[in-house]
């Protein structure tokens, strides 16, 4: 594999938490985060690895995602957020297949053709307005689903928590996003780099007072973030574990839900 293949999957995968998490998610599960026990037997390692991860996110990202949130109008944020998942769609589409929800999968190709194509490249979510919504599905899910253990918890420099099937789920999530699918060439290339970092800093600036809050109330920063990321992961696998069934394929459109006072991309009918 291309070194610059590599370095471009390093680049998406975000600090601290894994990309499946959306804003709501991570304010439901900080209110209900408990330091506990979890198998983490390189923790003097980690925590080192942590700390430098810590220095660049306070140095780096979230100045930078401070300035994009304070000079970005929210309206085209919104759109901005709403494209790049959109790009995520065909991702959870192929998980879904994977997990056997047939009927899911069916609803996250609906989104990405809809979206595309009436919502404007995704910009716009008529997806929504016909009762399709939005969900994320990643390897790391799929291999949980498959049985596969997740291994102790470690923290990867720049990548932040993981354990050995999210880093290798992450990595088969990212050889899956569309962009990678464009072929190559200058052009190509950057524009993998400009959706990546545009993710990055979305992700993050949407999130500002969430990692300030976990933060500034810990003792102990370090295991908060750990205990956070531990019980997400394994709240998101025991979902998938109690849904995952093979559906009949005359139920996949079931969740259309027409609604008629839908008229364009030009009405605001998305969610913040």
């Amino acid at each position: 594999m291309k070194i610059r293949v590599l370095l471009s999957i390093l680049l998406c995968l975000f600090i601290f938490i894994g990309c499946s998490s959306n804003k709501s998610e991570l304010t439901t599960n900080l209110d209900q985060v408990q330091i506990e026990r979890v198998n983490d037997p390189f923790e003097p390692v980690n925590r080192a690895i942590f700390s430098f991860n810590n220095v660049f996110d306070r140095a780096v990202l979230r100045p930078i995602s401070i300035f994009y949130r304070s000079i970005v109008p929210e309206f085209v944020r919104n759109r901005i957020t709403y494209s790049l998942s959109n790009l995520s769609m065909p991702i959870t589409a192929v998980n879904n297949l994977l997990q056997g929800e047939l009927r899911k999968a069916g609803v996250s190709t609906s989104r990405f053709l809809i979206n595309s194509t009436i919502g404007l490249l995704g910009f716009f979510d008529p997806a929504s307005s016909l009762g399709l919504e939005s969900e994320n599905e990643d390897f790391g899910q799929t291999l949980s689903v498959w049985g596969v253990p997740s291994g102790p918890y470690v923290v990867l420099p720049f990548l932040g928590p993981s354990n050995p099937r999210d880093f290798t789920g992450l990595l088969s999530t990212s050889l899956l996003d569309p962009m990678y699918q464009v072929g190559g060439g200058s052009t190509a290339d950057n524009l993998r780099y400009y959706r990546m970092g545009t993710g990055a800093v979305d992700f993050r600036s949407q999130n500002l007072e969430i990692f300030d809050d976990l933060q500034n109330n810990s003792i102990d920063y370090y295991a908060a973030v750990r205990s956070f990321y531990s019980q997400s992961r394994e709240s998101q696998a025991a979902n998938n574990m109690e849904e995952s069934s093979f559906e009949d394929e005359n139920d996949i459109f079931d969740d259309f839900d027409l609604d008629d006072s839908y008229v364009g991309p030009d009405i605001e009918i998305l969610y913040d």
